[in-house]
């Protein structure tokens, strides 16, 4: 009989777990959600729930137990009602927990068998603590018309919610277990000046198609920043200087070592920055509005 998993998603509803929960109902998984969610999962993946092979299930109705795994998104809480007394602390289950690494310093995670460190996630939608507060202010000067400001500071190694979610799902739904310490970003090194000048573009653009008034500017193709691709592995040469210390990429190793072994692929972010971008930002004004 195939492995079917069963995995519980924890934590307060964000753009990531919404990711998270579409890209599950696309496998064969038993998916185990926190009764607000699942309630809000029936009705809005309705379809998917009736034509796929994935089920959705409460706390209630499938308990923690023995070769469960539970995903842990954002900074809590993690425990319900129906866990217990022991909490989380059931024999056999596999403890995973995602952060946003900007905020690392807020969480402690010495409890759990995986952390996941997503640097620089350009999410769908706002909210549950993943918007990168530097898109917000760039936002929020744009739509008042303003200047923006650009911030001396390292470089950004963007990556789409998309790959994450896909990532996460493609160690899920397999028996290949987390690296303890795992860490997800972007391949290619973006200054704030290049995302700056895509994120205006952009918001050009999207502005002009809903009030229908395009111009010369908003019409012409803007061309892709020319931004080479890293290698996985960071260099581990030591003594690093101040300033190159300041442009170290997260070192990408673990998280491609474990889904080559989980599927024979490894880490490869498919969807563009300018993509990425553009879904978050269309979320961004809808949301203003």
């Amino acid at each position: 009989m195939a492995h079917r998993p069963i995995v519980h998603l924890r934590g307060e509803p964000s753009s990531l777990m919404f990711g998270l929960v579409e890209r599950l109902l696309r496998s064969a998984t038993d998916l185990v959600l926190d009764t607000p969610l699942h309630d809000m999962v029936v009705v809005r993946y309705a379809n998917d729930l009736a034509f796929g092979e994935a089920a959705i299930f409460t706390p209630e109705a499938k308990p923690l137990s023995f070769g469960h795994r539970v995903v842990m998104v954002g900074f809590g809480p993690f425990t319900t009602e129906d866990d217990g007394q022991g909490g989380l602390d059931v024999d056999g289950v596999e403890l995973i927990l995602v952060t946003p690494a900007e905020h690392i310093a807020e969480v402690s995670f010495d409890w759990v068998d995986a952390h996941v460190e997503v640097h620089d996630l350009i999410p769908m939608h706002s909210g549950g603590g993943w918007m990168p507060p530097v898109l917000t202010r760039w936002f929020e000067a744009l739509v008042a018309g303003q200047a923006t400001e650009l911030l001396a500071g390292p470089e950004h190694w963007w990556v789409g919610e998309v790959d994450v979610a896909d990532a996460l799902g493609r160690l899920l739904i397999s028996e290949q277990a987390f690296p303890e310490i795992c860490k997800m970003s972007g391949r290619r090194s973006w200054g704030e000046d290049q995302t700056l000048e895509e994120f205006q573009m952009l918001y050009r653009r999207t502005s002009a198609g809903q009030s229908g008034s395009f111009g010369i500017e908003e019409l012409t193709a803007a061309p892709t920043p020319k931004i080479e691709l890293q290698t996985l592995m960071v260099s581990d040469s030591l003594p690093l200087t101040v300033e190159a210390n300041r442009h170290q990429r997260p070192d990408l190793s673990a998280i491609h070592d474990a889904l080559h072994a989980a599927d024979g692929d490894g880490w490869r972010p498919l969807v563009p920055v300018r993509t990425a971008l553009m879904h978050c930002l269309a979320r961004m004004l809808e949301i203003s509005r």
